[in-house]
């Protein structure tokens, strides 16, 4: 009868080998390149042109819809969101509290907080309709 340990050594040795390749250097690596909120210092360092998906829009065709907003350093706004039939758009002001900037109008209630990260910057927008609905959006830097 054969012994099998040089086999169970070979096996062994490749199964050590693979562990080490599928094990990045820095495990913490994939952590830290997540991008964190962080404080916004003031509304002209975000000011410019926004752009991502809205989720929970009332009336669009799969919750989810294409917006861009438009951001003055004087805090006002204008925003759109195509649609098959017009667009939805609306204007405002948005004011700062605790380093996150807050829109707050007849129809919605708005929080942009800013993330940084992984070489990624975006806003994300959360709040919610006057009829309770939820909304969100990660809006990056438009081109």
């Amino acid at each position: 009868m054969r012994s099998h340990q040089p086999t169970l050594v070979v096996v062994m040795l490749a199964l050590v080998a693979s562990a080490v390749i599928l094990v990045p250097a820095d495990p913490f690596a994939a952590e830290r390149s997540r991008p964190a909120a962080v404080s916004i210092p003031a509304i002209k360092s975000v000011a410019g042109r926004w752009s991502g998906i809205l989720y929970g829009r009332p009336g669009g065709e799969r919750a989810r819809d294409w917006i861009e907003l438009a951001l003055q350093e004087d805090g006002t706004y204008t925003f759109a969101s195509p649609r098959t039939y017009g667009v939805f758009s609306g204007s405002g002001t948005v004011g700062l509290a605790d380093g996150r900037l807050i829109a707050e109008g007849e129809q919605a209630r708005v929080t942009f907080t800013l993330y940084q990260g992984g070489g990624k910057r975006f806003l994300r927008a959360e709040g919610t309709m006057a009829s309770g609905q939820p909304l969100r959006a990660d809006l990056y830097p438009a081109p």
